[in-house]
């Protein structure tokens, strides 16, 4: 691990590419990420919280009650701690020179820049005026595309067009897009997406009666997202995943069927090496592990196909050397 007195840039561009500190990401448990980084760590927190710092390496997790796993929330490399500035240049000149350049993004307007690897979604915060990297975080809220941009519609008029949505049936609700969407492509994707923000935030916590009509309408705009490109295949059974717009078996299922790649086929850490020709093989693994760990936490909430139980377990025994 980095000393914080040098300002070498492998180590980081490791953890741009990769996602990884030691083999230790965003998804692994505190006793993996012991196990493949040791016990010479600063951890605070309580039960639904956790904190634990290696250096400049931070991981944080957190759970619902005693009984439940602790799910991972981010890692991040605290790089305003060097002694000697990184600079923002000097590392996008390596990522460039081993084939996984970053893209700057729209700037935070607080006086950073920010950059973003996508595909390892990894991001950057940079001080604006001295170019030196402040901060580097997995997994990242920001990054190019209309999921990221500011909304051009106020929160209250995103909460008044749901809550309007939610009183129509299908064929309404259809009849309204067409009125209201806007013409271009691009801005009407921005479109979609902000009305399914703003309906994800209303849906109720739990599994009451009044949760079932803003599932539906989320599931609805989530499928609207897709056409409009501003989710594929396995972002959409994310999201579906992620607020379980569905039953357990049948998201498991969608979880499966997104799958881009056979686990005899999978690219792994111990057969693949983190280059651009893999670049493929690696955004597929990547992929069968968002998924893969989605359908888990499905069963978690009650799947009962045992055949797709056995696929999921099959799956999550791969995890942690999946890319």
């Amino acid at each position: 691990m980095a000393h914080p007195g040098s300002p070498g840039t492998t180590f980081f561009s490791d953890f741009v590419v990769t996602g990884t500190v030691g083999g230790a990401d965003a998804t692994s448990t505190p006793g993996e990420v012991t196990a493949l980084l040791g016990d010479d760590f600063v951890e605070s927190g309580d039960e639904s919280r956790r904190l634990r710092g290696y250096e400049l390496v931070e991981f944080a997790w957190q759970r619902v009650s005693h009984e439940d796993p602790w799910i991972g929330l981010y890692v991040m490399v605290q790089a305003h701690r060097l002694e000697v500035p990184l600079l923002i240049d000097d590392l996008a000149r390596d990522l460039e020179r081993v084939g996984f350049p970053v893209v700057e993004v729209a700037p935070d307007g607080l006086g950073c820049r920010r950059f973003v690897r996508e595909d390892s979604r990894v991001g950057l915060l940079v001080d604006e005026d001295t170019g030196a990297v402040l901060k580097i975080s997995a997994p990242t809220w920001f990054g190019p595309g209309p999921r990221y941009e500011k909304p051009a519609w106020s929160r209250e008029t995103g909460k008044g067009w749901v809550e309007h949505l939610m009183k129509l049936d299908r064929d309404e609700r259809e009849r309204w897009a067409v009125r209201r969407q806007p013409e271009s492509g691009e801005e009407q994707a921005r479109w979609w997406w902000f009305l399914l923000v703003a309906c994800r935030q209303r849906i109720p916590r739990g599994s009451g009666e009044e949760r079932g009509p803003w599932a539906e309408l989320a599931l609805w705009l989530v499928r609207k997202c897709e056409t409009a490109g501003v989710l594929d295949r396995t972002e959409t059974a994310l999201q579906i995943a992620d607020y379980s717009l569905l039953p357990p078996d049948e998201t498991v299922r969608m979880c499966l069927d997104a799958i881009p790649v056979s686990r005899a086929e999978v690219a792994t850490r111990d057969t693949t090496a983190y280059t651009r020709e893999h670049i493929t093989a690696i955004n597929r693994s990547r992929r069968a592990k968002a998924l893969s760990m989605a359908a888990g936490e499905q069963l978690r909430r009650g799947g009962q196909d045992l055949a797709l139980r056995a696929e999921v377990e099959a799956w999550l025994r791969l995890r942690t050397r999946l890319m």
